[in-house]
């Protein structure tokens, strides 16, 4: 008796079971239906409009919106399709607007490329903020800055703001130089050095700037100028040869 009132347990449940998966599928196939005539009423994504973009890829951003999965505007989580855009290489914002019925507006703003960073036998544009934008081809013109060392990319924009501040030194500059991942070492067109101090890009270019001594040195044969000590220029020949010029004092 036992046994048979367990077995119909069983099978109360089962049919439970079943029911429920049926209701489910049932709901599913609504909700299949309902979205279909949405989209033929003309409540679908049926076309997708792209500005702004000239080197980020089209296809990257498509696939960003995951139009394949979605199909209509309602099924669109705009802050993360926004998220995975922005995450697209040469994207820095991007603007996403609903126009109905069925057409989506993208608007791309891209980053701009700022210097080429060398790094081992490769190179590659960066933006202000060090993000990488593209690989350079080998042999492939530039007039962007050059930088070179681990870490270099990312302290970019210390660089160029401390640069931009006197444009005789920054059109003069071949190379800039991340030394140990610290500081930064400007390498100008004659063979000269700076070596500057670490997050004292600013105050060591200006210190040589308002030395009339300094800025005449770097115009002649190749020397060495040291402004890692704060307060103090230190000037010396690139070559091996005894110092003619040993130290200077900025005013």
């Amino acid at each position: 008796m036992l046994a048979g009132l367990a077995a119909s347990f069983v099978v109360v449940a089962y049919a439970f079971a079943a029911s429920d998966l049926a209701v489910a599928r049932l709901g599913e196939r609504i909700g299949q239906t309902a979205q279909a005539a949405m989209i033929a009423a003309g409540f679908g994504i049926a076309q997708v409009n792209l500005t702004g973009q000239h080197r980020a890829d089209d296809a990257a951003i498509f696939d960003a919106l995951d139009l394949a999965n979605v199909r209509a505007f309602w099924q669109l989580d705009a802050a993360s399709a926004l998220k995975r855009i922005e995450r697209v290489a040469w994207v820095d914002t991007a603007q996403i607007t609903r126009v109905y019925p069925s057409r989506l507006d993208i608007e791309i703003k891209e980053r701009s490329p700022v210097a080429v960073w060398s790094r081992g036998d490769a190179r590659y544009l960066v933006d202000a903020t060090g993000r990488v934008l593209a690989p350079l081809a080998a042999g492939e013109p530039t007039r962007l800055p050059r930088i070179a060392g681990e870490g270099a990319n990312g302290e970019i924009g210390r660089l160029i703001a401390a640069l931009g501040r006197h444009r005789q030194f920054a059109t003069r500059v071949a190379m800039s130089e991340r030394i140990a991942e610290r500081r930064w070492r400007i390498l100008l067109r004659n063979g000269s050095r700076i070596e500057l101090a670490a997050e004292r890009e600013v105050e060591g270019l200006d210190q040589i700037a308002e030395s009339k001594f300094v800025r005449k040195a770097l115009e002649g044969d190749a020397v060495v100028v040291d402004v890692r000590t704060p307060g103090r220029v230190a000037v010396r020949p690139l070559s091996d040869t005894p110092a003619q010029i040993t130290q200077a004092r900025a005013p």
